[in-house]
């Protein structure tokens, strides 16, 4: 009898989502990527579908505004990279200029029938907690929100040894 040793392949594992900021392109278009990459990942984390709606709402404000208030897009575009922190029952979305600009709140005139201006207050109306951030990458803008998660099925109990 021979015996044969054979070599099983371990399992890929999944990294982290949270550590997977991509950078978007700073034009229109970028938006509409930026939402569906969050679309993808709150499908696969299982984030509830009115949570997963109001987040790709509010990504879409903050993506919007970062492109459509870079500077001067010819000489720096308005590219941006998006980051998403799933916590358990808590979801943190983050949108940073690729250039390290700082987000600059404007006073909009509370005109209720202009086309633009209502962004912020869209993302202060629906998101938990909103504001500006710093880190050593650079600033930006994050909103988080809230759902119900299950709890988990049993919590951990310490396993009993003999003699202990």
């Amino acid at each position: 009898m021979v015996k044969r040793t054979v070599s099983v392949p371990e399992p890929r594992r999944r990294l982290p989502l949270r550590r997977c900021s991509p950078r978007f392109i700073g034009r229109p278009e970028s938006v509409k990527e930026s939402r569906d990459w969050l679309a993808r990942i709150l499908c696969v984390e299982g984030v509830p579908s009115e949570t997963a709606d109001t987040a790709l709402l509010l990504l879409s404000e903050l993506a919007s505004n970062n492109v459509k208030y870079a500077p001067d897009r010819a000489v720096v575009p308005g590219d941006f990279y998006v980051r998403a922190h799933l916590f358990h029952g808590r979801l943190r979305v983050e949108v940073r200029d690729a250039h390290g600009r700082r987000p600059v709140l404007r006073t909009v005139t509370p005109d209720t029938m202009a086309e633009s201006g209502h962004g912020l207050e869209l993302v202060n109306a629906l998101a938990d907690r909103w504001g500006r951030y710093r880190s050593i990458l650079g600033p930006g803008m994050f909103f988080e929100l809230p759902w119900n998660a299950l709890e988990p099925a049993a919590s951990v109990v310490p396993l009993q040894r003999k003699g202990w």
